[in-house]
Order: C-alpha cells, then structure tokens, then sequence
C-alpha cells in the first residue's frame, strides 16, 4: 500500500476552504486565527471539502475515473498498472490536476469576492463571524466609538516605568499586531506626564492629577503595549472656521 501517495491526493482534495479562507482573511491587521486542534481543523476542511466537490463533479459532462481514485486513495497500486492503460492513467492524473486548479482558483476568486463585498458594504464589523480585521484595527478606526467620520486619533497612554508612572500623549501615526494583539504603538508631537500619587494613611492611590507636559523631541515615539497600562483614545475631526465677514 502506497500510503505517502494517497495521504498526498487526500491533502490536494482537502485544500479548497483553506484557500477560500486564507483569500479572505488575508490582509493588513488580519483576524486571529480560529483556535481549532488538527483533528476539529482536518475534519472541517473534510465536511467543507466534501460539499465542494460534490457540487463540482454535478458540472462535469466528461466521465470521471473514480475506480482508479479509490485504488489511489487506497494506497493499493499494484494492479493499476495492469488494468489501467499507461495513456489512460496520464490523461486521469491531468484532468485530477486541471480540475483542482478550477477548483482552487475558484475559490481564491469567490473568496476575494466576498471580502470585497464585505468592505464596500461595510458589513465585516456588524458580526463577528465575518469580522476581516483584529480587535485592535476596529478600536482604532473608531467603530467600537461609533466615531464616524474623523482625521486624526489621540492617544493618552498610561505607562509603567522604571522612573514611575508615566502618561505618553500624542497623535496616532501607525500601530503594529502579531497575532491579533496589539504590540506597539507609534505617536507623533508625543508629550510626557508624570503621573501623580498620592498617599493617604498607609495606602498610595494613582490619582487624575498629572505632572507639567514634558514634549518628547524626535518625529515618531514608539510604545511597547505590554507596557501600557490602558489607553484613551480620542477621534477628531477637523472643522472649517467660518469666513471673516
């Protein structure tokens, strides 16, 4: 039994809604991926594959050769070469590999479709099921805000530091994921506020009260977030000042 070779074709037929999802999700500040084991993970692409192909074999006129995929899928090749003609079995392995490519070039398309459908509508942030950006990607575009329509974010980040506990102001530039979960975080006309304490009794409180602005000097200030304690972000939107009369 030829097990490497049908653990191959079985791999091949699996591959459908891996690239439908991949032509999907891909993009900047993509989605985590779903957490799922190798066997939940294997038996959807199976269940999905299954469907697939049902429905694509409906559309094909031409006979398909599925007593020599079953020996193949088998693993049992030894009597393939003597019932199967040479021509026979390279005109079966060509259409097996024409028909897959149909296949996953459909559905890359389909699924390049449907994020663009998704976009243009602007339905990806209605529903977490077809959510096509991170987390941190809608709290930055305002959408968990309900911002609207806006020019700039500012952001007051309260930082742990070796000098104490600091507030870093300053306009959003650009922020970095890895896996889904913000890693840092790049500000311009950055200032710097210590962030008072106050003690009362035997107890030290963080209290609303903030040292003098100190501005940081340097184009771009970055912020590692696993030293960020929390952050305010503000949407602005930039209004026109009425002409002098």
């Amino acid at each position: 039994m030829n097990i490497a070779l049908s653990a191959v074709v079985i791999s091949i037929l699996l591959i459908p809604p891996v690239v439908f999802y991949l032509s999907l999700y891909t993009g900047n500040n993509p989605r985590p991926s779903p957490k799922f084991s190798l066997f939940e993970a294997i038996l959807a692409c199976a269940v999905i594959s299954l469907f697939i192909h049902a429905i694509a074999i409906s559309f094909i006129a031409k006979e398909i050769r599925f007593d020599i995929l079953i020996k193949v899928l088998g693993g049992d090749l030894k009597n393939v070469e003597g019932n199967i003609q040479n021509n026979v079995f390279k005109k079966t392995v060509t259409d097996f590999a024409f028909y897959n490519s149909v296949i996953l070039l459909i559905m890359f398309l389909l699924g390049r479709g449907v994020r663009i459908l998704l976009m243009r509508r602007n339905l990806h942030a209605d529903n977490q099921l077809v959510n096509l950006y991170n987390r941190w990607w809608y709290f930055f575009n305002g959408y968990y805000a309900g911002a609207g329509q806006f020019d700039f974010v500012y952001v007051d980040a309260v930082v742990d530091t070796n000098d104490g506990t600091m507030i870093y102001s300053g306009y959003l530039v650009y922020y970095e994921t890895k896996n889904g979960e913000l890693d840092r975080i790049y500000l311009n006309e950055t200032v710097r506020r210590e962030f008072k304490r106050r003690t009362h009794s035997e107890d030290t409180h963080l209290m609303n009260e903030t040292g003098k602005p100190l501005k940081i000097p340097g184009d771009t200030f970055s912020l590692k977030y696993e030293n960020i304690i929390n952050l305010n972000v503000n949407f602005i939107l930039m209004t026109e000042e009425p002409d002098a009369a």
